[in-house]
């Protein structure tokens, strides 16, 4: 996965669509045709690509629980994971210096989150399948939020509208922290 790059004009946020698959062939297939439920047991696995996983899999042989993903490129997941994708809070990190942390669904950015770009610029607020899209506040690498403040609605990655929402920025802001904290887990 790589980054757009980046545009200074801030219409722009430049967040690069990003979906965390199971895209690796399952190591085993244990109980097929049965619900995934929960994790079932804890290891590791390295795929043909040199990407490699240790974390929670369920009894279908997908990564289900908490977990480590790395990519051969150098991109990394920790976080939640659901029937191979990622599900629930998580970290990702891109090999550019790019980051975000918050929410995800099926694998996509969604939710509430913090994205930071490679140059320092930051957005928080409201995801939707892997792209800026909700209320939400951006912040340049100088700290200022621009003039007149680049606080609202934002729709595919592109500001719309200006809209006071401390209380979006303050979710999105809790959830990074959840996020964070459960990427320190020890697998």
């Amino acid at each position: 996965m790589a980054m757009d790059d980046y545009e200074d004009d801030m219409s722009s946020v430049g967040v690069t669509t990003a979906r965390i698959e199971n895209q690796h062939n399952q190591h085993h297939q244990q109980g097929q045709g049965q619900g995934s439920g929960g994790p079932v047991k804890v290891g590791g696995w390295r795929y043909e690509d040199a990407s490699r996983y240790i974390g929670e899999w369920n009894q279908r042989g997908q990564k289900h629980g908490i977990g480590h993903l790395q990519f051969a490129d150098g991109t990394r997941y920790d976080g939640q994971f659901q029937e191979g994708l990622s599900q629930g809070l998580g970290c990702l990190w891109f090999p550019d210096g790019a980051k975000y942390e918050g929410e995800f669904h099926q694998g996509w950015f969604h939710g509430n989150g913090i994205f930071w770009r490679s140059d320092g610029m930051k957005y928080e607020g409201e995801f939707r399948g892997g792209k800026i899209w909700g209320l939400g506040l951006l912040t340049f690498q100088d700290f200022t939020h621009g003039f007149p403040r680049n606080e609202g609605y934002f729709q595919d990655c592109r500001f719309m509208r200006r809209r006071r929402c401390p209380d979006v920025v303050q979710r999105a802001q809790k959830c990074a922290l959840m996020a964070r904290s459960q990427s320190e887990h020890p697998y």
